[in-house]
């Protein structure tokens, strides 16, 4: 039996990229997507597949999201992402609600972070942790 192969997404920015992504790929991947930048990327994506016949509700539209946890509550003009863990998890139904199907936490820019801090963090702010 073979096995399904995971959906290829292409990333990059600019609407070269989003008809690239449409055309050739089965979504699009953004770097670290301010939030408020989201909903206008994906209603671009979703336009892009309509005029190509494409189902836009079967694209995957994936970010990578940068964060940074805090100990107190940074309050609601924060960065998105940079907070609290209830903050960060608010964050992530935002990017969700925004039309995003996945988003990514980079902890690559987390200074002086060890790996077991951070699994513990990914581990938390998993779907159900």
């Amino acid at each position: 039996m073979q096995k399904p192969r995971p959906p290829i997404t292409i990333g990059g920015y600019g609407s070269t990229v989003v008809k690239r992504a449409v055309e050739l790929g089965d979504g699009f991947n953004g770097g670290n997507v301010p939030l408020a930048a989201v909903a206008p990327l994906v209603r671009e994506i979703r336009e892009a597949a309509s005029a190509r016949r494409k189902d836009p509700d079967l694209l995957h539209i994936v970010c990578r999201g940068n964060y940074r946890v805090h100990d107190t509550p940074q309050g609601k003009d924060r960065r998105p992402l940079w907070g609290t863990l209830d903050e960060i998890r608010e964050d992530i139904e935002r990017y969700a609600d925004a039309g995003l199907t996945e988003l990514f936490l980079e902890a690559n820019f987390v200074p002086g972070v060890r790996l077991d801090q951070t699994l513990e963090v990914m581990a938390r702010l998993a779907p159900g942790g």
